[in-house]
Parts: C-alpha cells; structure tokens; sequence
C-alpha cells in the first residue's frame, strides 16, 4: 500500500504558529527589577511589590486589551454642531472612545499622578509611582500624555500655593486649591487631567512669537457677563484670553495651562483656566450643575482634530481661544520662568514612556523567540545569531532604565522637603549635587531615550519578521502601533535639538561651572569606589569622555558648543549610564550586570572591545543568551 500523499494546507488545516504569551514584566523583566533593588530599599521593596505584581498582570488582562483595542480601532472625533445648527455642548463636541475613558479613568483609580503627592514613601515617592507608571506605558493607549499635563500641573500650582507671598488673591487661591485636589485625585468624574497649550503657528518650542493675548477684565464687564463657574464649582478668573493654539494634546482636559502676552508687552505670562463653564442664574441647581451636558467649552473652539502618525487615541486638536477666562498665575510677564515645572515633569514622564515602550517591545520580542521556530526547526531564541542583535538592544536597554530612574530618583530627592539622613542618599553627597544633576540630566535623559526607543522598537518589528510590521489584531502583540506610538517621543516637550540648547544653556549659564563640577564629581565618585573598583572593567573611558566636556566648554563659545549639542548630549547620557551599570553591577557582582556594563564601556574603550573581539563567538554567543533571557533561568517571584 502506497503511503498518503501529503495534503496541501488551507485556511484552516496546516500548520498555525503558537500564539507568543507577552508575560508579567514585574517577574519577567530582570532589568526592571534590577532597577527596584538598585533604587529603592528594602522597605519599600517589600511595600510595593505586591502591587507592581498584581498590576503587571492587570495592564495584560483581557478587559484591559480590549479597551486598548478599542480606543485604537475608534479615533475620537468633533461633531461641533447638532442637525439645525445649533452648537453641541462641550460634552457633546468632542467624542472619544469607551476605550480611552475607561483606561483614563483606569489610571486615575491607580495613582499614576496621584501617587507621587500622597508621599507614602518619602523621597522614593516618585520612584515608586514611576515604577508603576513604567509597567502602564504599553497598555495605556497614551493617557499617560494627559497624565503627564496634570502632573506637571499639579506640581506647579502645588509650588504656587507654598509660596505664600501674597501675590495670590483670595479667589485664585481658592481656584488653585480645587483645581489640586482635583489634579491629585483618585476619583473618576472628580479628578482633573490638564493640557499644556504652547505650541502655535509661528512656532513650536520657540514660544516668543506667541499670538495668543490675555486682557484683564475690569468688575464692569465681569458683572455684565454674569456669574460663571467651572466644573469645580468656582468662578472663573478675571482675565479675558483670544488666540489660536496650534497644537493642543489632551484637548479632553479639565484644565489647561498656557502661555499669552498682556497688553502692549512682548513678555509672556502663564495663565490657568478651567475648559468647561457653566453660566448661573437663578434656575441653576445642583442638578445643572453635577450634569456635564449642560458645560460649554470655556471660550474654546475646536477647529479640527490632528491627524497623527501615531497616538491615535488621543485627540490632539487646533484650538480658537476666544473670550476664555483664565486666572493669571505667577508673575505677569514671567510665564517662561513660571512654566518650568511643568515642563521638568513632562520631560521626565516622555523619558519614563520611552524606556516603557522599549521595555514592552522587547517582552513581546522575547515572548516570539520562545515559541518560532527557523529553518532546521531551531527556535528563534537558541539561534545565536538572532540573540545577538536582540542583546545589543538589551543592553541599550540596560544603559537607558539605569539612566532614566536614575532622573526619577533625582526629582524625588529635589522636591523631598523633610531632611534626608546622608545615608539615604544613595549614590549621591547631597542634596545639592541632586539638583544641578536633574537639572542637567533632564534634557538629556528626554532626548536620548526617545531616539533609542524608536530605534530599538524598529528593531523588535523587525525581530518578528513580518507579522512585526502588522496592525495585528492581538493588540497586545501590535508592535507597529508602539512604533508609531513612540514616534512623538522625540518630538513632544522638544525635539533633540531643542533639548540639546536646553543643556547647553544649562552648562553656559550662571551655574554652569557648578553643575559641570557636580556631574564631575558624581562620576568619580560613583567610579572610584571600592566595590567598582573590584570589578576591573577599566573605566579610563569615562575620565577620557569627561575630559572631551569640559574642552568642549572651555575652547568654545556658545554657537560652535550649540552646533555640537547632539554630540553633547550623547557624551553626557553614555558618561551617567556608564557609571550606573557598574555601580549597579558592583552592589552583587551579577555576572550577566558585569558583562552588559563591560559592553557598555566597550562603545567607547577600543581595548575592551580589542578584547571581547579575540574571545571565542560561542562565548560571547552564551553571554547574549544570558542577557535576553536571564529571566527563564530565574524562578518567577525571586527575592529582588
């Protein structure tokens, strides 16, 4: 009897590829729990890590997925008016996804901005509540933008309200003291997001061609337009605002704060106002007033909404300002200055959403090499070749957590207003060197860890061959939505350039001889310690690195030290993730920490890589192994 001839496949016989299962990034990535044991203590280790457990899984569970999939298969949109004309309430212009509120209102109920002001946990307050931002980056259909606005402004009317010098008056204290609770809310339907409206036609981060002008009512023109109250319950501000804002992301906010020039002045000042308003009279009550239907935009006219390469779910729309009534916060003619939290706060949440969508692409990336198969029925993950390229984008990976929770650590020492003990202050000799270190690292973690999250991204699409480029339909597998998604991280809060001017404003400026001597020191410090010192990776590189700074500064002038800003950037984040992956390798000697710290180096040491060069490829192909998949040889649950 002869044997069966094969049978050709069909759609629904033959050979189906294994589903990759994206797995708990709190048991599953080594180096974001490498990165809790490096910063936080143990105390708070044990705190937290039950919660970062159950919410590594919630982010993946199935109700979250499908919010995810639909904010993303439903685009928010405007219908400004009904069918006779007639304009629609604020409630009603803007329509976004059952999908985005709900993971908006996911993130709400689980602190991501809330955390980091109910100070649980002292000066690792922000570490914690960053942590916990990190696992939410590739789940969260990016509210974390809005999340990012309301921190920011959070922390800005938060350090307005401390000041205590008599330049708030009773009604804008009382504004800002509602619009903070609402900011650092838990609540859904009493939290307040908040936009960030600076970008304008005449330009994007040079905000000194601003158009948008504010004019202070006088009490005549305040009584005739009757009594006007936010969703809050309060009246709004007594200034009268007209421009038109470009680019607004978070158009669905409850809040917003902005840029705008007063009178005849070229200055800029920074204004609040609330989005929505309600007119009372006589026939308001409470009912009226707890109903969102019955809110119109304040002043706000929607002209259209962006269309994006990525960010799908987040509206991000061109705005009218006409007649908006804001309160005027700070100084007039400050703005600049007065904004600088604000921004400081969304650069760091940009940096954390990058090391959060690379941290996810390469779960997913691992996830398929465990389960596809190659030629000669080898899997992906025992094929040395393929592991190689994944573990050069680990330790890249490595380089940027290191550096990016390092800034985190930094801004939670910064704004700490109890006393720190000097032996809480890991890794650093003051409170001081915190500040110019943040000051000087923030621009620069911004910049860098967008450009190598999108890159590193890229890479993981490519990693799965072609259903890495697909809009897949198991969102959570759907590396070409975070690709698009990461785009904008090297765009939003500045583009590389502009960071570059930022930090070397930074090192020109008044303090610049004092944070360049505080970064100096940090670094020798960090590297001359006993414990480094023991692991005999040769770090001249970094003293040599160091060194090409300070002739950079010295020999040059601002416009030639600017036309070199990118290069100053990289020379600064490789120098600081340096010294992190060896101090974090020194504190247990981890063969796998030692061996992405000696490649590192080896970027800029041409004797180390000299060396690794002569070493056996199947040792090296072992070290690769170890690298991406160090996790499968770890028990799950393992004592950080």
């Amino acid at each position: 009897m002869s044997p069966a001839s094969p049978k050709a496949s069909s759609a629904s016989t033959g050979f189906f590829q294994p589903k990759p299962k994206v797995r708990n990034q709190f048991d599953e990535d080594v180096t974001y729990r490498r990165t809790i044991a490096f910063y936080l203590s143990e105390q708070t280790r044990n705190q937290i890590s039950p919660d970062l457990s159950r919410w590594g899984a919630h982010v993946l569970s199935p109700q979250v997925l499908t919010w995810l999939s639909n904010a993303e298969s439903h685009p928010p949109s405007l219908q400004l008016r009904d069918s006779f004309g007639s304009p629609a309430s604020a409630s009603k212009q803007l329509i976004t996804s059952e999908g985005w509120r709900n993971l908006q209102d996911l993130g709400l109920k689980e602190g991501i901005v809330a955390i980091g002001y109910e100070k649980q946990h002292g000066h690792q307050t922000r570490l914690v509540q960053f942590l916990k931002m990190f696992l939410w980056c590739g789940s969260s259909s990016t509210v974390t933008c809005p999340s990012a606005m309301q921190d920011g402004a959070a922390r800005l009317i938060y350090l307005m309200l401390e000041k205590r010098d008599g330049k708030l008056g009773p009604a804008e204290r009382k504004a800002l003291e509602s619009a903070y609770a609402r900011l650092t809310s838990r609540t859904p339907g009493h939290a307040w997001t908040s936009g960030q409206w600076m970008t304008e036609r005449t330009g994007g981060s040079d905000v000194r061609g601003t158009e948008t002008r504010a004019r202070k009512l006088s009490e005549v023109e305040i009584a005739d337009a009757g009594e006007w109250i936010s969703t809050d319950g309060i009246p709004l501000g007594d200034w009268s605002v007209d421009g038109f804002k470009w680019f607004s992301s978070a158009t669905d906010a409850d809040m917003a704060v902005f840029l705008a020039k007063t009178g005849d002045s070229d200055n800029l000042s920074l204004f609040f106002a609330p989005t929505r308003r309600l007119q009372q009279n006589k026939e308001t009550d409470s009912n009226h007033i707890n109903d969102a239907t019955q809110y119109e935009f304040n002043g706000i006219y929607p002209q259209r909404l962006k269309n994006k390469l990525g960010t799908k779910a987040l509206p991000t729309a061109e705005l009218e300002l006409k007649g908006m009534r804001a309160h005027l916060l700070g100084t007039e003619g400050q703005g600049t200055k007065e904004i600088s939290p604000v921004l400081n706060i969304t650069r760091v949440y940009n940096a954390v959403s990058s090391v959060g969508a690379l941290g996810r692409s390469l779960a997913i990336s691992r996830a398929f090499a465990r389960v596809r198969k190659a030629a000669g029925g080898r899997l992906l993950m025992d094929i040395p070749a393929h592991v190689r390229g994944m573990a050069n984008v680990h330790v890249q990976y490595r380089g940027d957590m290191a550096l990016t929770f390092f800034v985190v650590y930094l801004l939670g020492i910064s704004e700490s207003e109890a006393p720190i003990a000097q032996q809480d202050l890991h890794l650093l000799s003051s409170k001081e060197q915190a500040v110019h270190l943040l000051r000087l690292l923030t621009p620069v973690t911004k910049a860098m860890t967008a450009l190598t999250a999108i890159s590193g991204i890229r890479f993981c699409m490519e990693s799965l061959g072609g259903v890495g480029y697909l809009e897949n339909e198991d969102i959570e597998l759907n590396l070409a939505k975070i690709f698009r998604d990461t785009n904008v991280l090297a765009i939003w809060e500045g583009t590389t350039d502009v960071l570059a001017g930022d930090t070397v404003r930074v090192l020109t400026g008044s303090r610049g001889t004092d944070v360049l001597n505080a970064f100096g020191t940090w670094v020798h410090g960090l590297v001359a310690s006993k414990p480094v010192q023991t692991l005999g990776l040769g770090l001249s590189s970094l003293t040599a690195e160091m060194q090409q700074i300070r002739h950079m500064m010295q020999r040059n002038k601002g416009p030639a030290i600017l036309y070199n800003g990118r290069e100053l950037l990289e020379r600064i984040s490789w120098i600081t993730s340096a010294a992190l992956l060896v101090a974090d390798a020194a504190r247990d000697n981890n063969a796998v920490a030692v061996e992405v710290a000696r490649r590192w180096i080896a970027r800029k040491d041409q004797s180390i890589d000299d060396a690794m060069e002569k070493e056996p490829w199947e040792s090296r192909a072992k070290l690769d192994r170890k690298i991406v998949f160090e996790s499968d040889d770890t028990a799950p649950g393992a004592k950080l």
